[in-house]
C-alpha cells in the first residue's frame, strides 16, 4: 500500500428476511442505531473519500455519516459481500455459520451455490490496490462486509488459514485500519 489510510467498515446489523435476496436486505431498527453511533467514534471524524459497495445495507450504514461531512459516496461494486443469493435462504444461524466455514476453509470452492471466497477476496482486493494506486496520502472509508473484509485483512496479515475464527470474532460495525501498509487496528477481537 502507497501512503494511504484505509477504515474498511462492516455495515450494521441487517433486517434478515427469507423473501429477499440477502444481497438486497435492509437494515434493521437496530442497524439504524449502530450506524448513527458511527459519528460519536472518534475514527470516524473525517474522511476524504467514502465509499461503499453497491449493497444497500452498506451504503445505509454510511449514509448519515456521509451527510454530516457534506461528502459523496462513491459505490463500487467490487466491496459487495461474496454473493450468497444463488444459495437461497439458510434457515438456521448454525448451518448459515457451518456454510461460512467451509467456504473460508476451501476458498476455491463454491459453497451452497455462493461465489468462491477466491473469487470475492481478488475482486477486493484489486479494488483496493486501484485505489491505492490512484490516490495519495488520503483517509478512505469503504463501508462493505464481513466474510470479504475479514478474508482482505486475513490476507494482508497471512492469516487465510484462520479466517473463519477472525471472521466469528467479528460484530456489526467492527472494522479495521490500515494505514501506509500497516495494521493500526484490528477487526476482529482475537
Amino acid at each position: 500500500m502507497a501512503n494511504n489510510e484505509f477504515l474498511l467498515l462492516r455495515h450494521a446489523r441487517t433486517e434478515i428476511s427469507s423473501k429477499v435476496p440477502v444481497s438486497k436486505w435492509n437494515l434493521s431498527k437496530e442497524g439504524f442505531k449502530e450506524a448513527a453511533q458511527l459519528a460519536l467514534v472518534k475514527e470516524f471524524n473525517d474522511f476524504d473519500i467514502i465509499i461503499s459497495s453497491c449493497e444497500v445495507k452498506a451504503n445505509l450504514t454510511i449514509h448519515s455519516l456521509a451527510m454530516s461531512m457534506a461528502k459523496p459516496i462513491v459505490q463500487f461494486c467490487e466491496f459487495d459481500e461474496l454473493n450468497r443469493d444463488s444459495g437461497g435462504f439458510v434457515k438456521t444461524t448454525d448451518e448459515y455459520n457451518l456454510n461460512v466455514k467451509r467456504c473460508l476453509s476451501e476458498l476455491n470452492k463454491s459453497v451452497n451455490k455462493w461465489e468462491k471466497a477466491s473469487h470475492a477476496l481478488s475482486r477486493f482486493s484489486k479494488k483496493i490496490d486501484e485505489l491505492d494506486e490512484l490516490y495519495e496520502n488520503k483517509k478512505i472509508l469503504i463501508s462493505s462486509h464481513g466474510i470479504v473484509i475479514n478474508l482482505y485483512f486475513a490476507k494482508v496479515l497471512n492469516q487465510l488459514d484462520i479466517v473463519y475464527n477472525r471472521w466469528k470474532k467479528t460484530t456489526f460495525c467492527d472494522f479495521v485500519i490500515i494505514k501506509n501498509g500497516l495494521v493500526v487496528k484490528d477487526i476482529a477481537k482475537l
